[in-house]
């Protein structure tokens, strides 16, 4: 907020990646009503699906190798979405199968919430984020895919 008002910018760009940042920050706007145009610039990501992180070159090659599985996960639970399922649970499941087939990937957390909110959904009623956090061995990584 400091930044905002000291060098009192017109817009700001925050990646997506960090959606939770990225909504906090939107709230904290509008709350406080700061005229600044927050733009979410969306997730950059390698060849292979993986979203870019400077902890991506902690991992092992076997764990590299692995990890694009994340991206796949949350692209298999947004194509389900697309075809019409809007409860969290299969959704869900779906994300549980694919990963469950890694023998590295540990689930940190996995949960659909209102993009604006945040707040854990039970269905899709507005636009939602499908979001995993894992661990490959100490790394943690990120990631999420939106739900429309």
């Amino acid at each position: 907020m400091k930044l905002f008002l000291l060098f009192r910018a017109q817009s700001a760009v925050f990646g997506k990646k960090d959606f939770q940042q990225l909504a906090i920050i939107r709230r904290m706007v509008r709350d406080l009503h700061v005229p600044i145009e927050i733009i979410g610039h969306p997730t950059v990501r390698e060849a292979d699906g993986l979203a870019m992180s400077s902890r991506n070159v902690r991992l092992s090659p076997e764990q590299r190798q692995d990890a694009p599985m994340i991206d796949r996960s949350l692209r298999a639970a947004a194509d389900l979405a697309s075809a019409g399922e809007k409860r969290a649970e299969p959704l869900l499941a779906v994300v549980r199968q694919h990963v469950s087939e890694s023998s590295e990937f540990r689930i940190d957390y996995l949960a659909l919430v209102d993009a604006e909110t945040l707040e854990a959904v039970a269905e899709v009623r507005r636009p939602a984020i499908l979001a995993v956090a894992g661990f490959y061995g100490e790394v943690r990584l990120i990631d999420h895919v939106e739900i429309l």
